[in-house]
């Protein structure tokens, strides 16, 4: 008895399995279709043209990204000249502030001299 339900349960398995088998063969026929030769010339044509047009617009985007990092170069190298130069002018600047800074300590020295040899004379005359 036990072989007889083995064999019918291996049998009922074995036509499940046929069936599914049988049934993805035939989904697979369906789903693949051919092309007219005169539409895959076609499409292959617009193939090649949309490889052509990728070419073109990735080596547009290159240029551009080129452009782009020229520009910041040159962006960074003006700032830097701009920098520099206010650097050199602030330095003149300081020069200028210490030279005008001598020179009222100096002419205050000047007018001091004077006013005491001023009072020296006249206290001399007294």
């Amino acid at each position: 008895m036990k072989k007889i339900t083995i064999a019918l349960l291996l049998f009922f398995v074995s036509s499940l399995v046929y069936a599914q088998v049988t049934t993805i063969n035939k989904t697979a026929t369906m789903t693949i279709k051919t092309l007219p030769q005169q539409r895959a010339v076609v499409v292959r044509s617009q193939v090649v043209d949309l490889k052509m047009q990728l070419k073109k617009f990735s080596d547009s985007v290159t240029v551009t990204k080129l452009e782009i990092d020229n520009v910041v170069s040159s962006m960074k190298n003006d700032l830097d000249k701009m920098s520099e130069m206010g650097e050199a002018e602030s330095l003149r600047l300081q020069m200028a502030m210490d030279r005008l800074s001598k020179m009222m300590s100096t002419l205050s020295n000047l007018l001091k001299k004077a006013s005491e040899t001023a009072s020296g004379i006249t206290q001399n005359m007294k």
